[in-house]
């Protein structure tokens, strides 16, 4: 199989078919050229949180092939880690010693989701709240990667109980690509079955759409709750992803 150099975003997402990952998560112009190996692409690609990682995707041989014929080229030292298709981790593993990491989705919504009763309780979050938002995500979410208006162009949700304590939040930002992303929905234990968390999601996922044309988000693998209620709003797409750190 002969290597190609892919070194635009419309030549990746040519390579994938169009492929709706590509087209919302990865910025263009890309910020390193890409390669493909049969079915297989890889792309360097800076994460959420901004760190610059190896994204794999495609069938376990093919992923395996190319990762292999890449690291026999040298790859960029400053990669801390990589997310493969799931399935092709083990055929990655192959040729690159991998670490700790999880089993993660990704999704997307192109159709406004209905209105939901609890949306009445919403009210829009500043940077005044940071340090209850922060207080709830450590409490009730703290594997997320929300990151209480770090970065710009965010815009928090939340709701009260009756006492003043802030017991749900979400955020929608642009992802580096420039499309709406969610993050950090939480709701606080005692406020769970209340349907709040389907109220952010679906608050936040309507403006989204209404605005930008679509909707993406992520949620680790583990948290059947939250893929039934993304789902139940209209996401779709399911990418399924297995992210290491390099040893």
């Amino acid at each position: 199989m002969t290597l190609h150099h892919l070194n635009s975003h419309a030549e990746l997402l040519d390579a994938t078919s169009g492929d709706p990952f590509i087209r919302y998560d990865l910025p263009s112009p890309l910020e390193h050229p890409a390669w493909s190996l049969g079915d297989a692409v890889a792309v360097p690609r800076r994460t959420h949180t901004r760190r610059l990682g190896l994204l794999v995707m495609g069938p376990a041989g093919d992923a395996g092939a190319l990762v292999g014929r890449l690291v026999a080229q040298g790859l960029d030292a400053d990669l801390a880690g990589v997310t493969v298709s799931r399935g092709a981790i083990g055929a990655v593993a192959e040729h690159l010693a991998l670490g700790e990491g999880n089993e993660w989705e990704w999704l997307y919504a192109a159709s406004p989701p209905p209105l939901v009763a609890a949306e009445s309780r919403l009210v829009a979050l500043s940077r005044n709240d940071v340090d209850d938002i922060r207080s709830l995500l450590d409490l009730a979410n703290p594997g997320t990667d929300a990151r209480p208006f770090e970065f710009p162009d965010q815009y928090w949700v939340g709701a009260h109980d009756e006492l003043g304590r802030l017991v749900a939040c979400g955020v929608r930002e642009p992802n580096l690509a420039g499309w709406p992303i969610l993050s950090g929905i939480t709701v606080h234990p005692t406020s769970r079955g209340t349907g709040l968390g389907l109220a952010v999601t679906a608050y936040l996922t309507r403006e989204a759409v209404r605005e930008a044309g679509v909707c993406t988000l992520g949620l680790y693998s583990h948290n059947d709750l939250a893929r039934r209620v993304y789902r139940g709003l209209g996401y779709t797409g399911d990418h399924l992803w297995s992210s290491r750190r390099l040893a």
